[in-house]
């Protein structure tokens, strides 16, 4: 199953039984229940009940919006505060993940965890006038 239901497999012209909308995003019918009671409208006028494609789409983007978390220039995500936190004492190691993409680690200052950021390579220079960065060697996908 998909960590994160891709809404382009989703039709906005087409409607979808909550079964076809399960298998359609890779997710179980309990999550698009689930999504039901917590605001995905459905058409009720008679059965099956049926979900159009426009209305999960919108659904889906108005989640993905609401999980990201702004970070200030000087941040990394902590994933254990669920907030944007400085690292400590500003130092990072930058670890290439692709030839277009780094990933810059460091410990919250806050609760001591693992932090990240996903950065563009060509913005390595500008990292580096706010934290002092360590390029370590990392692994090319």
């Amino acid at each position: 199953m998909a960590k994160r239901p891709n809404p382009r497999a989703i039709k906005a012209t087409r409607t979808y039984t909550v079964e076809e909308a399960a298998i359609a995003l890779g997710v179980s019918i309990g999550t698009i229940r689930a999504w039901v009671k917590s605001g995905l409208p459905l058409m009720k006028s008679r059965r099956p009940f049926l979900i159009l494609g426009d209305a999960l789409r919108d659904f889906l983007g108005n989640r993905a919006k609401v999980a990201t978390v702004p970070l200030q220039p000087d941040q990394l995500y902590c994933p254990t505060c669920k907030a944007g936190r400085r690292p400590m004492g500003l130092l990072v190691d930058c670890i290439p993940q692709t030839p277009k993409t780094a990933r810059l680690f460091g410990l919250c200052e806050v609760c001591g965890g693992p932090c990240n950021r996903m950065i563009s390579q060509t913005k390595i220079d500008h990292f580096s006038q706010i934290f002092e960065v360590a390029i370590k060697e990392g692994r090319q996908a």
